[in-house]
Parts: structure tokens; sequence; C-alpha cells
């Protein structure tokens, strides 16, 4: 038995050359259906569609029998169209079942492409992934997120199978340091690249790589807090510092454990309450008080951004114009606003 990356690779040329060969059985094809249909159109005294349209019939092996050869000389092109035309059709019928064939293989192992733009490309490992996903198509659902095609890159068969991703979600299997892993993702054409690898140092070197092939807004989760300067360098848009966050919540389950209680159940925007970031004109230039009774009751301002974020502001304090609000909302509420 071949080990999975020998019969990948095995795969992968075999699939390149079964298109190649498809291409030119296909004109050769073509070109000798020319050849015949030049012939019997000269031998037999017909236009060119007439006779291109007799050589097709009878190389297919259909042969209506409403054009017929009446010369000798028709009748051995016939009969070398017969011939011709089984042994090539049979070969060419068979080189694309098995193109198929192989191209549905490489779709089970992951090794396929995606033609995507303004996609989502999600690369790493575990959790991080799965949490990912699950978060984006509840977001897209509720309208918060554009609306896109998800791509996720995984460097396992096995993983692909632990992680167990929805069907809508493209999986990709392979070395995403690898200029050919990025380009079957469509990187050059996404709209966001989100990285959770294993280490920050492979994080820094494909947040490099993807800048070298797309402009997309990079968001890396980060392991150790001495990463985030290299990352943000490398051209990262956001870093989140995934071990420092969770070493904050646990500190605060001892000693406060309804905080954490309360931020679980704003991150989880699939069910429970959701921070959401709004834009409602109706708020700009009204004092902070007015802002929440307008907006009431489907979601509470807590704050909102205009350059820097200002939380809980007094309740006289202006909203800019322009400014958007972060509110906290409950997902019923959301489900009525877009119904």
């Amino acid at each position: 038995m071949l080990p999975v990356p020998v019969l990948r690779k095995l795969l992968k040329i075999h699939f390149k050359l079964k298109k190649s060969r498809i291409a030119w059985l296909a004109l050769g094809v073509s070109v000798l259906a020319v050849i015949l249909a030049i012939l019997f159109m000269v031998f037999e005294g017909l236009d060119f569609f007439t006779a291109l349209y007799w050589a097709i019939i009878t190389m297919s092996t259909i042969g209506y029998g409403d054009v017929t050869p009446t010369t000798q000389a028709g009748k051995i092109v016939a009969m070398v169209a017969a011939v011709a035309g089984i042994s090539s059709f049979t070969a060419l019928v068979s080189l694309i079942a098995e193109y198929f064939l192989t191209s549905s293989l490489r779709r089970m192992m992951g090794m396929h492409g995606v033609r995507f733009k303004d996609h989502y490309v999600v690369i790493g490992k575990g959790p991080g992934v799965r949490a990912f996903v699950e978060e984006i198509i509840a977001a897209m659902e509720r309208g918060e997120a554009e609306r896109g095609k998800i791509v996720a890159i995984v460097e396992s068969e096995d993983e692909k199978r632990r992680l167990n991703l929805p069907e809508e979600v493209e999986v990709l299997v392979g070395d995403p340091t690898e200029d050919d892993t990025l380009k079957r993702a469509s990187i050059e054409r996404a709209k966001h690249v989100i990285l959770t690898p294993e280490d920050d140092s492979k994080a820094v070197f494909i947040t490099l790589k993807v800048k070298s092939f797309s402009k997309a807004k990079i968001h890396v989760e980060a392991l150790r807090e001495e990463s985030v300067p290299l990352l943000k360098n490398a051209g990262a848009e956001r870093v989140v510092l995934s071990r420092g966050l969770a070493g904050r919540l646990l500190a605060s389950s001892i000693f406060e454990p309804e905080v954490v209680d309360v931020l679980e159940d704003l991150m989880k925007s699939s069910e429970g309450h959701d921070i959401v970031i709004i834009s409602d004109e109706r708020t700009w230039n009204k004092n902070f008080k007015d802002a929440i009774e307008i907006l009431s009751p489907s979601y509470f301002p807590i704050g909102y951004v205009k350059g820097e974020m200002r939380l809980a502001p007094p309740l006289d304090e202006v909203v800019p114009q322009g400014a958007k609000l972060i509110c906290i909302t409950g997902q019923s509420d959301v489900r009525k606003q877009g119904a």
C-alpha cells in the first residue's frame, strides 16, 4: 500500500496527463472528422456542412441513414469513418470518464482546487478552524458578515475527518507553506484569510506567503505575546492573542465566574446574546441616552467607535456623526430585524 503523500503526488501527475491527453485526443477526433467530411464532400458532391454532419454521425456509430454514399470512393470513406470513429470515440469517452473519476477522487482527498472570488480562507489545525467556520456561517445567516464561500486548508486527511466541517465548506488538504496549496485555494482572489496554526513561527511564514500572493485581510491567532509585533509587521490586519485571553478568563473564573459566563454567552453568536457593531444615522449628534432609547429594545448600546473606541460614555455625551455603535443584542432580536 502506497503512503498517502506518494499516492497524492501520483494522482496529481496522472490527473494532469489525463487532462492533456483528452485535449489532444479531442483535437485529433475533430481533425479526423473534418478530413473525412472534405473527402466525402468531394466524392459525393455535397456541401461541407452536410458532409461534416454525415462524418460525425457515422464516426459516433449513430448512422441515421439520411445521408448515404453513392460512389465507390464515398463508400470507402464511409468504411474508414466507421472503423476510425469506433476506436477514436471509444478512447475519448473512456478518457473523459476516467478524468471525472480521477477528479472525484481528488475532491475526496482534498486535492482539488477552487475558483472562488471574495471568499474566506481559513488555514490551521484544531478547534480554532471549526469555531471560526461555525461563527462566520452564523454571522452570514444574520446578515452581520458579508456572504461568501468558505475554504479550509488542513494538512492531513485525518485532520479533515476530525474537523468534520459542514458540507458547504470546501476543504483542501495540503501544506499551506507551499505555493501550489495556496493557489488551489484561489488565495489571490480571497477577501479574508484566517490563520490558526499550531505555532507562531509558521503563522509568520504563512502570513508573508499570503501577502506575496494576495491583498486579502489577514487575521491571525497568536500563541505568544512576543509574536504579535512580528505578525503585524508581516502583514496581519488583526492578531488575537488566544492564550493570553484564555489565561485572563481562567483567572476571572476564580474570583468573578459570572463575568466568564457573560463573555461566553456574548462570544457565541449562534445562541444567547451577541455583541454587534451597527451604524444608525438616527443616533448621530444625539446624546447617548437618546441613542439608547432610539435603538431599544432590539439593541442596547454600550459604547461607540469613531477613530477610537468609547465604552460606557456618560449619558449626556453626544454621539459624533459617522460613529458606529457597540451594542448587545439577543439572537431573537437579530432574527426579527433580519426578517
